[in-house]
């Protein structure tokens, strides 16, 4: 990176724009930034680190507290940075917080942190990035350093020059690390420690397996399962031959079972139709008197006939003494009501002289007709002056309301044109405004999405640890339990030894010859057994834990992942990072809202110009048309007082109910309706008088003829009666009772024909199967099924039982050779997988620091750079301390467990001894910071490394020099001209004045400092 342009304004103690050409050298690659104490030259170098990276050389002020206390309000303070970096050129500006001056009106604001970078290609410049954190982020990526770095290697400040001689290793790992970018080294560690964890883990993966497998089917080890599987198929063959025999056995026993219960039943048949026969034959003399029955009730069917005509004028006469009952209380209601008609009647007679009352008060109503029109006339002439008043007066109101309208709107248009000028002017900025609004916003979003995914990992991370303690707790309590048992188990075998121990008899522990304390036995000793069961029992907790530690630290790799996201976007979202979202949508959108607005407005500046003189000419119409308007609403006014003042004189002359034609025509209806009700209801009773009169001579009339009917209906009765008692007694019947209980429905005779029948056909049919049953059951002799059942169930039980061993011992063969198959492939994938480990497992141990120096393969190939870079620095720093002093990579560590290999170390050769370079003086440690800060730049740029070390700032340190040292130094930085790279040294030294005949001069006065370059 080398300067080109530099522009401050009120920044520092220069309080109006100070620019520096850094063209003005002419060549020199050598310069000295003079001026006295408190002059402003540090600011030089802080105002470039500002410009980069927002924050100054020394990292002691920010960019608020740089503002000139020299500088007005009106100036703003700004930097502005011109670079070329790998033959491209760049130009930045940064503009701090402050307060300023507001743009319009008066007071002040705040005006908010701003920073752009451009691209500059030729007479082109093109827009890179904006944003404080997106322009920083952006240089870090095009230099190659973080602040931090820039001023350890590049610009090396007041108080900070010795930084990086004297960094520890892990400082100067991260240092070398960016310049060197062995990212990639440190990945190959990385990738061969997950390789080599992977292995392990599938490994003990595959072992578990075979564990599980074998525990399935109870064994140890694979030997012990083969030797079972053998003795098992044994088995199986024995029991086979086994079942066999169970299955004929049980044949046997079933047919004996088949034949007895077919004889049995057949004799059970036997027994059941001589019983059937047996109740038949006794139902014999109850079926007589059924045939008696039956004849009985063919007689009674055939007087059936006549007695369903008796029957009939029975309820003929019945039907005509209800009817005859009825028509006398029809006659009875019929004289009521007809009392009640001619009542009614006589009372609406009596309404004559109120009917002629209303036709009177009609014909006065008619009367009126003719005033009510020209009261109604004039009425209406009122309403409408009123209305035409109304309409008047609201459009005075209205040419009112908008002249008023028209007033502040030409004040909003007189101030819209002028916006529209601003936003002519302010339209690139408000563009800049919306983009980085918008950035932000997906930024917000994003943060948002992380910091939501980062809660959820962080309950499961929780409760992964709480599950990580228990599981972690149960392993030390098992451990702490073995252990018991171990240590008397221990004491248990002791005892046995000495329990076999003789005099003079050397023991097979110690060897000694004499026995004085022998150990003695205890009451209870675990079994070898239960010493192992418990061994596996711990193992599998410690396995347990060691898994769960694995996913609680990948857990904690995912979480650390998240946060360090969320960190590096709150990092980037800086003050936006805890507001809300929509707030954040909210100020994009208004951003987007203000600069569409400032597109329009700019657009609208001629039609808005041309809007405000229309709208003036506009305003002076409707003050005109006022006038007139005022006019003739007092023209109006007298004529509507006029109409009212008629309008109640008429009034005095018609009633109060009737002053308009709808009211007269509602009275007249209203009276008219009143005489219809009147009419219709005489008209009404004289209807009904009629109809009730009607009525009572029909009832009369109905009664008379009930009473013939009557008479008529009981002689038919009394006649059909006397014909049924003679048949009665011609058939046989003495009484009507005995008919009576005789009689059946044709129904119940059928059914007793057809229960006849069958029973004759029953008895039939039994003899003929008693006859059969016993021919064929003469020789059959009855068994004892129970005995034999009993005797089938035992076989078929021992057949079941044979069956199941077979089939039990079967699958569990099977299962022993599935499982024996898995635990030989297990076997072979270990073999292979182990192999494997022996080669990964080392390769990332070494790679990893697992060796006598502590360097991981990153730290190996940085030692050897490191090594270069101090063979570089040496070669000046021999020159500058005239050969007493060379630098050296140590292999020492400051602490036993800290990583080495980049430990720095001088060798003084005038003691021959090699010794810290914290050791060396103020002096000395300038030399030795400025001659490995030059060897590191030679070794990147000779390691093209894509990190351009074109420039180096050197701020104080030389007057800790002799004269002597100070020559040394000057030789080494003007050598340095010859590989074009530019040397900046900021000093009061006088003798450095004399010596550079390039100057930057710095010189301060009561109004700030200014600042030129000076050629001699």
């Amino acid at each position: 990176m080398k300067p080109l342009k530099l522009c401050m304004c009120a920044f520092g103690p220069y309080a109006k724009e100070q620019y520096l050409d850094f063209n003005e050298l002419k060549g020199n690659s050598i310069f000295l930034i003079h001026g006295p104490t408190g002059s402003g030259k540090t600011t030089i170098l802080d105002a470039i680190c500002f410009a980069l990276y927002g924050d100054t050389s020394g990292n002691e002020r920010s960019g608020k507290n740089m503002r000139s206390h020299h500088a007005g309000i009106e100036d703003m303070t700004r930097v502005e940075f011109d670079f070329e970096l790998r033959n491209e050129k760049y130009r930045i500006e940064r503009i701090p917080e402050q307060e300023r001056l507001k743009k319009s009106g008066n007071g002040t604001t705040i005006q908010s942190a701003e920073a752009t970078l451009w691209k500059l290609d030729g007479q082109e410049i093109n827009l890179i990035a904006t944003g404080w954190k997106k322009v920083t982020d952006t240089v870090e990526k095009l230099i190659g350093f973080k602040s931090s770095q820039f001023r350890q290697v590049i610009m090396l400040p007041q108080g900070q020059f010795r930084k990086l001689l004297l960094a520890d290793s892990l400082e100067r790992q991260k240092i070398l690390e960016k310049l060197f970018r062995t990212e990639y080294y440190r990945k190959i560690e990385e990738i061969l420690k997950k390789s080599a964890k992977e292995l392990k883990d599938q490994i003990k993966e595959m072992e578990s397996q075979q564990k599980a497998y074998l525990n399935t089917v109870s064994c140890e080890t694979i030997k012990d399962l083969k030797d079972d599987i053998d003795l098992n198929e044994e088995k199986l063959k024995n029991i086979k031959d086994l079942l066999k025999n169970k299955i004929n056995t049980f044949k046997k026993i079933q047919e004996i079972f088949i034949k007895g219960k077919e004889g049995n039943k057949k004799l059970k048949e036997k027994e059941e139709a001589q019983n059937v026969l047996k109740k038949l034959q006794e139902q014999i003399p109850l079926m007589k008197q059924r045939e008696d029955e039956f004849k009985i009730a063919i007689k009674a069917a055939a007087l059936e006939e006549t007695e369903k005509s008796t029957r009939l004028r029975s309820i003929d006469k019945k039907n005509c003494e209800k009817s005859l009952e009825e028509a006398e209380k029809k006659l009875k209601k019929a004289v009521k009501q007809h009392s009640i008609k001619t009542a009614k009647l006589k009372e609406e007679a009596d309404k004559e002289e109120e009917r002629e009352k209303v036709k009177k008060y009609l014909l006065q109503l008619e009367s009126y007709y003719e005033k009510v029109i020209s009261l109604e006339v004039l009425s209406n002439k009122v309403k409408a002056l009123k209305k035409d008043l109304h309409k008047i007066e609201l459009e005075k109101e209205q040419c009112i309301e908008k002249i008023k309208t028209l007033e502040p709107n030409i004040e909003k248009q007189k101030l819209m044109v002028e916006e529209a000028k601003e936003y002519m002017i302010k339209l690139s900025g408000l563009k800049a405004n919306y983009e980085m609004a918008e950035k932000i916003y997906k930024k917000r979003i994003k943060l948002k999405e992380l910091r939501e995914e980062f809660e959820g990992i962080r309950k499961t991370f929780d409760d992964k640890i709480k599950a990580f303690h228990a599981s972690e707790s149960n392993y030390i309590k098992a451990k702490k339990e073995f252990f018991a048992l171990q240590e008397v188990w221990n004491k248990g075998q002791a005892a046995m030894l000495a329990k076999n121990l003789q005099e003079n008899m050397p023991c097979p522990v110690c060897g000694a010859m004499e026995h004085p304390n022998l150990a003695q036995m205890e009451e209870w000793m675990p079994t070898e057994e239960e010493m192992k069961e418990k061994q596996r029992y711990v193992e599998a907790l410690e396995n347990k834990k060691d898994k769960m530690q694995d996913g609680l630290n990948k857990k904690r790799l995912e979480k650390e992942k998240i946060e360090n996201m969320i960190k590096t976007l709150e990092e980037e979202l800086e003050e936006n990072a805890g507001q809300n979202v929509i707030m954040v949508q909210k100020r994009m959108e208004n951003a987007k809202k203000l600069w569409e607005e400032a597109i329009g407005k700019s657009k609208r500046f001629e039609t808005l110009d041309k809007a405000l003189e229309k709208m003036k000419t506009e305003e002076q119409i409707y003050k005109e048309r006022l006038e007139k308007i005022e006019e003739k609403l007092q023209n109006k006014n007298i004529e509507y007082k006029q109409a009212q003042m008629n309008l109640k004189e008429q009034e005095r002359n018609v009633p109060e109910n009737i002053r308009s034609i709808d009211l007269l025509e509602k009275e007249q209806r209203r009276e008219k309706d009143y005489l219809k009700r009147l009419n219709d209801s005489f008209e009404k009773a004289k209807k009904e008088y009629d109809e009730a009169e009607k009525e009572l001579v029909a009832s009369k009339t109905s009664k008379e003829n009930a009473e013939k009917a009557l008479k008529e209906a009981n002689e038919k009765y009394i006649y059909e009666k006397n014909i049924f008692i003679k048949k009665l007694k011609e058939v046989g019947f003495s009484k009507y009772t005995d008919y009576e209980s005789a009689k059946r429905d044709e129904a119940a005779r059928n059914a007793l024909e057809k229960e006849i029948k069958d029973f004759a056909g029953k008895l039939r049919s039994s003899e003929d199967h008693v006859k059969r049953i016993l021919e064929a059951t003469k020789d059959i002799v009855k068994v004892d099924l129970d005995k034999l059942q009993l005797e089938l169930n035992k076989a078929e039980t021992e057949k079941d039982e044979a069956l199941k061993m077979e089939n039990t011992l079967s699958k569990r063969i099977e299962d022993q050779k599935k499982v024996f198959k898995e635990l030989q492939k297990l076997n072979d994938a270990i073999e292979k997988k182990e192999k494997m480990y022996g080669i990964v497992g080392n390769l990332s141990e070494v790679s990893n620091g697992a060796n006598a120096y502590g360097l991981t393969f990153q730290r190996f190939v940085l030692s050897s750079l490191l090594d270069d870079i101090t063979i570089a620095a040496t070669e000046r720093l021999k020159l500058m301390s005239k050969g007493r002093y060379h630098l050296r990579r140590t292999l020492d560590r400051a602490r036993k467990n800290a990583a080495g290999g980049l430990e720095l170390e001088v060798f003084d050769t005038y003691t021959g001894l090699e010794r810290h370079v914290s050791t060396l003086s103020g002096g000395e440690t300038f030399l030795a910071s400025l001659s490995l800060a030059l060897g590191l730049a030679d070794v990147v740029q000779s390691y093209s490394g894509g990190i351009s070390l074109d420039t180096i700032f050197v701020d104080e340190g030389f007057g800790s020099l002799d004269p002597e040292s100070l020559d040394f130094a000057m030789k080494t930085l003007i050598d340095l001209q010859k590989g074009g790279r530019l040397v900046g040294i900021i000093s009061h030294v006088p003798e450095l004045k004399e010596r550079i005949d390039a100057r930057l001069e710095v010189l301060p006065t009561d109004k700030g400092s200014t600042a030129k370059f000076k050629i001699s």
